[in-house]
């Protein structure tokens, strides 16, 4: 709960930073407006000048073309003709037309971060879990509670799968909105049409379908990986990690060795989270809605199979293990 909170607040606290000082950071926030609309394509050294007398803003732009080929000291003498042309400073008007692209691959990268997250805390809760329990003796304490192994493992699984990404999700959206409105305000305080130029370009029916649909493959996909984490935590004496790395890892050194084949080492990453492609591969950190019809249902059920039997070992071993 506190890690979702304390990332979101972060992001929100460098956004709102952004508003405040964003009078220093105008000049800044120009230059990239400028470049997105791509106003000045063609090739040239380009000087503004900018002299504020009272009321009146004037910008010189002092301009010599160049060749693209690497300057001598000829090329910089300043002897040399130069154009010298004062104009009126261009700011981007509301009419201007949109910002090419859309911002939800943006929203989507923040969205990712909450993901790994996620992932980072659930890993380190599975691992430890059972084996904490064991290793100060409290779950003497669980088996004289009227709570039987399968409502421990069952409550387990349930936090990391169903509570967990539940609560991440939750606070990413709430992130993405507010950085949405603080964009806003941010282009607003710059003399741009905030509607224009960012609430137009984000899709949020889209962006939020693709995040809920991406957290319900993720549950159904990783379930046999998680299973396997509480697993090792159940079974481990020591260090629940090396179980959960080295068995693996020795399986699909043996498979290489002895066989020659990787089918292990694909069953394996086909479960745990990695990046995916516009919903095209089977799991990943989906950015967009997933294709339903393209992912492998085969493997998802074998999967769930997969993972009953490592739950189903995990309560034999929290009944009949109980120290460390």
């Amino acid at each position: 709960m506190l890690a979702p909170l304390a990332m979101a607040g972060v992001f929100i606290a460098c956004l709102l930073a952004s508003v405040i000082f964003a009078n220093s950071i105008t000049v800044t926030g120009d230059l990239v407006i400028d470049i997105l609309h791509n106003k000045n394509p063609q090739p040239g050294v380009n000087i503004s000048i900018s002299i504020d007398e009272g009321q009146i803003n004037q910008d010189y732009v002092v301009s010599r073309e160049s060749t693209g080929e690497d300057a001598d000291a000829e090329d910089w003498n300043f002897s040399s003709e130069w154009n010298f042309n004062p104009q009126r400073s261009e700011k981007v008007e509301e009419d201007s037309g949109l910002l090419i692209g859309s911002l939800n691959p943006v929203l989507n990268g923040l969205h990712c971060l909450f993901l790994l997250l996620l992932l980072g805390t659930s890993i380190n809760y599975l691992l430890g879990t059972l084996h904490n329990d064991r290793r100060d003796r409290s779950v003497l304490f669980w088996k004289s509670m009227p709570v039987s192994e399968v409502q421990e493992v069952a409550a387990k699984m349930a936090a990391v799968c169903l509570l967990a990404p539940a609560i991440y999700l939750a606070f990413s959206m709430l992130t993405q909105l507010a950085s949405v409105g603080l964009a806003m305000l941010i282009t607003w305080r710059m003399d741009m049409n905030p509607v224009q130029t960012v609430l137009d370009n984000v899709d949020f029916l889209a962006l939020f379908r693709g995040q809920v649909s991406g957290c319900v493959i993720w549950v159904a996909w990783t379930l046999p990986f998680y299973a396997w984490l509480l697993l090792c935590s159940a079974v481990a004496r020591r260090s629940p990690l090396m179980w959960a790395l080295g068995i693996p890892v020795a399986l699909i050194v043996l498979e290489k060795l002895f066989i020659g084949s990787g089918y292990v080492a694909d069953a394996i990453s086909n479960h745990i989270p990695h990046p995916g492609v516009d919903g095209e591969l089977p799991m990943g950190f989906y950015f967009y809605e997933p294709q339903w019809w393209q992912l492998d249902y085969t493997g998802m059920l074998l999967g769930l199979l997969v993972a009953a039997a490592f739950l189903w070992a995990t309560i034999w071993f929290r009944k009949h293990r109980f120290e460390v």
